[in-house]
């Protein structure tokens, strides 16, 4: 049981043992105790279980089945999922960022920031972004005209 402890202190605290003891309300003595497997009795069980609801108690007691409730992994499911569709739909936006909001971007992509930016800088992207398509556009259009212009020009004589 100590083992699986261990484990929720890394989900818990990236593995922190005093943040998870205050979290928990020990002391950190006492968490050092309990992750050694001594005293662990029905007293930090039931307290891990309260203050962690998202922690699967079959999985703490038996190391049965998963560490997290399904509820839990459904919610980070969504998050993941709201996060990474936030994070899509903004890499359209790459061309036009300055260096700052390309850095900002960065660290969303990475999981270090949220992926939120103002809708004042979100509808300038989208200026910026038609801008930049009509622009190609008329590059296309010239170049696709060229050869036509080519066919036409009087040939020369011999």
């Amino acid at each position: 049981m100590n083992n699986r402890l261990a484990e929720i202190i890394k989900y818990k605290t990236g593995g922190r043992q005093i943040e998870f003891a205050e979290l928990m309300g020990w002391s950190a003595s006492y968490t050092n105790k309990l992750l050694r497997g001594e005293a662990f009795g029905l007293r930090p069980v039931v307290s891990v279980i309260e203050k962690c609801p998202e922690i699967n108690a079959r999985w703490f007691l038996t190391g049965e089945g998963r560490m997290l409730s399904d509820g839990k992994l459904s919610e980070i499911r969504k998050s993941m999922h709201d996060r990474m569709s936030r994070v899509l739909d903004m890499e359209k936006y790459l061309l036009v960022m300055t260096p700052a909001e390309l850095r900002e971007f960065e660290l969303a992509v990475t999981g270090q920031n949220p992926a939120d930016f103002s809708p004042e800088t979100i509808a300038r992207w989208d200026g910026q972004l038609k801008a930049h398509n009509e622009d190609l556009e008329a590059k296309f259009t010239a170049a696709n005209d060229k050869p036509n212009e080519i066919c036409r020009q009087r040939k020369a004589k011999p």
